[in-house]
């Protein structure tokens, strides 16, 4: 105001100045002009007194202007303090308005009686009639109440209505729920005043009864109204609800003020973390250190023991959002699954409640970790419950103990200031009486995000135990009145939330409460004021302020979020121009269409393809096995006689008979599904991608792929079927023709140089880089790779001049003989201190790459010699080789056959199924679709939707909201 009045008052002084400097400045132009006319009066008398005249009339009037100027300027001043008295009366009036206690609560339970008798039956409309009877009665009663309080002039009774309007007092008299508060938001403390016991003890047993008639009264009206919603259900097909909101077929579902609302909070509590949207709603947000009766509150507030318990030790490890609605049933359900209800009024239904809420919190809380920031939302309704949402936190903790993750403090008290710094949360501070208020963790915390307290709601709890350990009356008077500690709070609060029995029901507790604080010497001492005690106080004043906080901020946020998407909209145009937007769960269906459309596309794979793909695939994998089979038992048939001989051509078929036959009994059957296995998936990861695929969806279909992979298990009949058609392939011996010749001699020489090529490249990694890479590359060898290459040579030079594969051993070893034989060429060439190890272990690559090369040679001479096997020459005896690979091809053809009958008529239905239960299973786990689903598009996307969902539901709570202001709009 002092900033107001100085700025009115420089402004008119400036212009004022300006004023009088204009006419200042005329006065002095005027009186240079009048010097030279002086002159001439001087020269001319009879004209020089005429001029003077004038001269004089002109000055007086130049006065009397400058006067005038002066006098305008005062009215300026005049006009801008006026303006700033003004200013100040109406900001004075607006405060005094404001603080006037809010009588909304008489007009949301008194309803109009006359409209619901009006529309009842004849047998309804008698009930009702009887209702209002009472009502009326019920205000008379009160009536005399206040006269007889009047009469006796107790200044506890000032007190209590000492601030609001007539309906004001009638309310804090009777339901004694009501507290005020003054021009600064604080709640008026009680006088000072005498006890009188007389008095408190007549005003506690009056306002009892009258609240007992009044919830009788309430609960024949909420019967009243659900025979009349039958009644209209019946008479119209339809149901009746607080307010509609349309679904899908035009089907009406009614929800209450504070379901709506508790909808935008779910929306809000999805968005990701990483993406910072003001949330500003009002909450109520339960605060209190560890076991200070946090939950036991909660519990007095919802009218059921819903929350796992237990004694000295942490059970609430995760934020539990209750909202509270009113509702003919006392039932408790979960956001995520509507359609399971428990049954309050039920002590098994309050168990399993308990133990789902346990296991929820339990399996939210990370591997290793004590506590979790992700929240748990419950729905609660029952006749009489205050319409408002609260959040229950963990307690606060000063020291961890052992079996809590470390940090677990740290991360309890950033979890608790990230629901109060919301600027229009209500904190509902809990303190125990029976702990010194400066051993409490949470007060500091409270203090430092409510300095002023306009939010906070303080209340005590355990008044029974303090009172029997004969805790001070007068520190629990200075901690009810705000003067014991630096916490500032809107109301203070005294509750009992039990005498100690832990399967003590809410009723028991509410008549021990009522019991205890009718006879509690802090009642009588005049510590504590009716309207400071009981629970259903404490909750009544705490749902009027959260509506309070409602109704000031909600339209305020539904801007802020509108600007918000704004935003995001722009950016996408920017960035992605031309493009839809897709949240996680659209790409996710996306992804579930173009998977089951790959794996129905691998049916319609021609059969050829199945068929060369399969035996290309057994090729690499079975014939290396038969090449090693024959190089082995070619070796241990060599024992020093002619390998074309009669006799070592025999041995060598005999054991390749042997081979074959056990391993297509064993091993062999299996080997193929395996490879079958793998090129089926080869065969879908190498399907051509659709032209509008989305690089978005790669990283999910692969981890898809990846985990039907792991749970498609092949036919366990395959491996019978496919064991009886090897077993009648490998027992056909002869090559009937040369086209089946030269197709064996080929299908050899594939597997030939194959296996040379892996056995060239092993030794080249070994040996080092050759000539041509250490010319072009410039890279040489160590010590050791050069001395392993003298060594292969050396060995080499022995294979080739027959000097290690004379006599009557395997070749495929070295005798004594041939080490000292080596050694000493070795020396010969400067090569000293070969031990025999280093030989030995140089010995298998060289002569495996020996065997391979003269494999090749005879494969190159086989080629020409199917006349000499048709004939039964002599000759022929050394490419024993060819029928045995006739015989491996000839498995081969049968088995890529049926493996593609297999896949095409069977395993192609158990992928679609193992890839349907991938993606069901992963379709309810948003952890799935955040790990896969990435990338900015994805989160803006999803961003923009989610306000979009959080737009629409705070637009149908506003006009909800708006309806019960105007009852001709709800009407």
């Amino acid at each position: 105001q002092a900033a107001l009045m100085a700025a009115l008052a420089n402004k008119s002084s400036v212009a004022l100045s300006r004023r009088c400097t204009t006419a200042h400045t005329s006065i002095s132009s005027n009186s240079c002009a009048l010097v030279p006319q002086r002159r001439a009066l001087s020269a001319s008398s009879s004209s020089g007194q005429q001029q003077g005249e004038q001269r004089r009339q002109r000055l007086r009037w130049l006065v009397r202007q400058t006067s005038l100027l002066r006098a305008v300027r005062l009215r300026y001043l005049l006009a801008a303090g006026a303006a700033a008295v003004a200013f100040e009366s109406n900001r004075r009036y607006s405060e005094f308005k404001a603080g006037l206690s809010d009588t909304g609560w008489l007009t949301d339970r008194l309803r109009s009686f006359a409209e619901l008798a009006a529309n009842a039956g004849n047998g309804a409309a008698a009930k009702v009639r009887h209702v209002v009877d009472q009502k009326d009665h019920m205000h008379s009663a009160m009536q005399d109440f206040q006269s007889w309080l009047a009469r006796h002039g107790s200044r506890t009774y000032t007190s209590l209505v000492s601030t609001g309007s007539d309906s004001a007092k009638r309310a804090s008299a009777v339901a004694a729920s009501w507290f005020s508060f003054d021009s600064d938001g604080k709640q008026q403390q009680p006088q000072e005043q005498q006890p009188d016991e007389q008095l408190r003890q007549q005003m506690l047993e009056l306002q009892a009864k009258y609240q007992r008639e009044l919830e009788s009264l309430e609960s024949e009206v909420r019967a009243l109204r659900s025979q009349l919603a039958e009644a209209k259900r019946a008479s119209r097909g339809g149901g009746s609800g607080s307010f509609s909101v349309s679904g899908g077929g035009g089907r009406q579902l009614h929800k209450s003020l504070v379901e709506l609302y508790s909808e935008v909070l779910d929306a809000l509590s999805e968005h990701d973390s990483k993406f910072s949207v003001a949330d500003h709603l009002p909450r109520v947000v339960v605060v209190g250190d560890q076991s200070s009766g946090k939950t036991s509150v909660l519990e007095m507030i919802a009218k059921a023991r819903i929350f796992p318990r237990g004694a000295g030790e942490m059970m609430t490890r995760a934020p539990v959002q209750v909202t509270l609605a009113e509702g003919p049933y006392h039932v408790a359900r979960f956001k995520d699954n509507p359609s399971r209800e428990y049954d309050l009024t039920q002590e098994s239904e309050l168990a399993a409640l308990r133990d789902t809420i346990e296991r929820r919190m339990r399996s939210v809380v990370q591997s290793g970790g004590t506590v979790s920031a992700e929240t748990i939302s419950l729905s609660v309704q029952g006749p009489g419950l205050p319409r408002m949402v609260l959040v229950d936190l963990p307690g606060i903790i000063s020291t961890e103990t052992r079996g809590m993750a470390s940090q677990t403090r740290e991360a309890i008290r950033q979890l608790a200031s990230q629901h109060m710094r919301n600027p229009n949360s209500i904190i509902l501070c809990v303190a125990d009486a029976c702990v010194d208020p400066e051993r409490s963790n949470a007060f500091d915390l409270v203090a430092r995000h409510d300095p002023s307290g306009r939010r906070t709601i303080f209340v005590l709890t355990k008044l029974d135990l303090a009172e029997r350990d004969r805790i001070s009356p007068d520190r629990i008077g200075r901690l009810l009145a705000g003067r014991l500690l630096p916490l500032k709070a809107l109301g203070y609060f005294a509750v009992v939330t039990g005498s100690g029995g832990a399967d003590e029901s809410i009723p028991a507790i509410q008549r021990y409460e009522e019991q205890f604080f009718r006879n509690s010497q802090f009642f009588k001492e005049g510590v504590l004021s009716v309207s400071q005690m009981t629970a259903a106080n404490m909750a009544q004043a705490v749902s009027r302020r959260f509506w309070a906080l409602v109704q000031e901020s909600v339209e305020a946020q539904a801007d802020a979020f509108k600007a918000s998407r704004f935003n995001l909209e722009t950016e996408w145009k920017h960035m992605f121009p031309g493009r839809r937007q897709y949240s996680r769960a659209e790409l996710f269906e996306r992804a579930r269409s173009d998977l089951l459309d790959e794996v129905i596309a691998l049916s319609a794979l021609p059969a050829k393809h199945w068929e060369d793909s399969l035996r290309a695939g057994l090729e690499r994998s079975l014939t290396p096995q038969a090449l090693d089979a024959l190089l082995e038992f070619s070796a241990l048939c060599n024992n020093g006689e002619d390998p074309s001989s009669h006799s070592a051509a025999a041995e060598l078929q005999s054991r390749l008979d042997i081979w074959l036959r056990k391993w297509a009994d064993t091993e062999l059957p299996s080997q193929c599904v395996q490879t079958a296995w793998e090129e089926l998936y080869a065969q879908l990861d190498g399907l051509p991608r659709q032209p509008d695929h989305d690089p978005v969806l790669e990283p999910l279909q692969a981890a898809v792929r990846a985990e039907a992979r792991k749970a498609h298990r092949w036919d366990p009949k395959a491996e019978g079927a496919l064991r009886v058609l090897q077993m009648a392939a490998l027992d056909e011996r002869a090559v009937p023709t040369r086209a089946d010749w030269d197709g064996a001699v080929a299908l050899l020489r594939r597997v030939l140089q194959r296996r040379l090529a892996e056995v060239e490249s092993e030794l080249a990694k070994s040996c080092g880089p050759g000539a041509w890479e250490r010319w072009t590359q410039w890279r040489g060898r160590t010590e050791a790779q050069q001395r392993l290459v003298q060594l292969s040579n050396e060995l080499r030079n022995c294979l080739l001049t027959g000097a290690a594969v004379g006599g009557r051993r395997n070749p495929a070893e070295l005798s004594d003989e041939d080490l000292i034989a080596v050694r000493r060429n070795l020396l010969t060439k400067g090569v000293e201190g070969v031990t025999d190890e280093e030989l030995r272990s140089a010995w298998p690559l060289v002569y495996r790459q020996f065997a391979l090369r003269c494999g090749l040679d005879s494969c190159a001479q086989c080629a020409k010699l199917y006349y000499h096997y048709q004939q039964r020459i002599g000759t022929a005896a050394d490419c024993i080789a060819v029928p045995f690979f006739y015989r491996v091809g000839r498995m081969l053809d049968a088995t890529s056959s049926a493996l593609r009958q297999q896949i095409v008529n069977n395993e192609a239905h158990r992928l679609e199924k193992a890839v349907k239960s991938v993606l069901d299973a992963w379709a309810d786990d948003p952890a799935k679709l955040r790990e896969y689903l990435r990338g900015r598009s994805v989160q803006l996307a999803e961003d923009v939707q989610r306000l979009r969902l959080v737009e629409e539901k705070l637009d149908q709570f506003i006009e909800a909201l708006n309806a019960t202001k105007d009852p001709k709009r709800s009407r």
